[in-house]
């Protein structure tokens, strides 16, 4: 391997790891990236961690300013209602044209996940719920319900704005994540999703995913509202 592809795997490496710090809170919005206190927890050099944060910054998880440096990307209200409008756009989309055109072998992926998914957040099976796991368990369910689309383009989009609504949704499952009765809200509300992707019923799915999208923002605004006044 040549020293330019080790650098940029090694970028890769810790591109991701400090995509997870971001999402999961280790590094609260608008956080300083000190390059030496990023060199110490990471364990790489200049050189991949500028590649590193560069990404990020083009993915929207962390700003740079000239003579400053990098830091992450404040949250507001304002982003979280125009991201939230159009994943509830795309979602739509992307879920009409999986029930008109997914197969058997998509059906069969939506029920596995989601048999994955809330055997995971019953709280009678499991009583500790980690976010990182529920994140990771709740993005392949989301993302099997519309593969069926044969959209390509669909899916990447779908996917990144998946990716961007992390942080923002983070703050959701940290604060439900032990709550036995929001779990078990939560669970009935997917599971009739479900029921109306399986019947191939678009109106119903769609205007249950909007109510879902609804009440998540809700939940997200009245959080990130109580953080943006201390």
């Amino acid at each position: 391997m040549s020293e330019q592809s080790r650098k940029l795997t090694k970028a890769t490496k810790v591109q991701e790891c400090i995509r997870e710090d971001i999402i999961g809170g280790f590094y609260a919005p608008g956080d300083r990236l000190q390059m030496e206190a990023l060199k110490e927890r990471y364990g790489v050099g200049y050189s991949p961690l500028r590649e590193a944060l560069s990404r990020l910054v083009s993915m929207g998880l962390v700003e740079m300013e000239e003579q400053c440096g990098f830091s992450v990307a404040p949250q507001t209200l304002e982003e979280l209602h125009d991201l939230y409008n159009m994943r509830a756009y795309i979602e739509a989309r992307a879920l009409e044209l999986s029930i008109r055109h997914g197969d058997d072998s998509w059906e069969a992926d939506v029920v596995a996940n989601w048999h994955c998914f809330s055997k995971y957040l019953d709280p009678k099976r499991n009583m500790n719920i980690v976010s990182n796991e529920w994140e990771r368990l709740q993005k392949n369910f989301f993302y099997a319900l519309v593969k069926g689309c044969q959209s390509p383009w669909l899916l990447r989009i779908h996917n990144l704005l998946y990716d961007q609504a992390s942080r923002y949704r983070n703050i959701c499952i940290a604060k439900y994540k032990n709550n036995e009765k929001s779990l078990h809200k939560y669970i009935k509300e997917m599971q009739q999703l479900v029921d109306a992707v399986l019947s191939r019923d678009v109106e119903t799915t769609i205007r249950l995913s909007r109510i879902n999208w609804d009440n998540t923002v809700k939940v997200i605004a009245k959080s990130l509202q109580a953080r943006l006044k201390k």
